[in-house]
């Protein structure tokens, strides 16, 4: 489990990487373009009650478990666990500061797509 984690972390370090091999071109560029776009930030709105995190097939998910590891890590107390509607994993709990949160990941990249916080 560790190792998966460490080369998902290091999966993520090396995506910034990529927009440079786009700059430059060449025959990385159409790799690197499908992993930009897999990372690719998708927006959120209040009206719209379909927001989606990812359209990936259910095989290249990260594990439930795997993805609550990467939460706590990142500081995250989760008290519910849960697949929203939009496709993305749904934390209920607490963040670092102890504030009350809900908060949204891509199940593909763990990359935090919105975040709620109680007032």
């Amino acid at each position: 489990m560790k190792i998966r984690i460490t080369l998902l972390a290091n999966v993520l370090l090396l995506l910034p990487l990529a927009s440079q091999v786009l700059a430059q071109g060449g025959p990385a560029a159409k790799a690197a373009v499908k992993t930009a776009a897999v990372s690719a930030p998708i927006g959120f709105s209040r009206e719209k009650t379909t927001d989606i995190c990812t359209t990936a097939p259910r095989s290249d998910w990260l594990p439930e478990d795997e993805m609550k590891l990467l939460a706590e890590y990142r500081g995250y107390r989760i008290k519910t666990f849960r697949l929203s509607k939009g496709d993305c994993y749904e934390i209920y709990g607490f963040d670092r500061e102890g504030r009350i949160v809900e908060a949204y990941f891509n199940p593909v990249t763990s990359r935090l797509m919105r975040q709620n916080i109680a007032q």
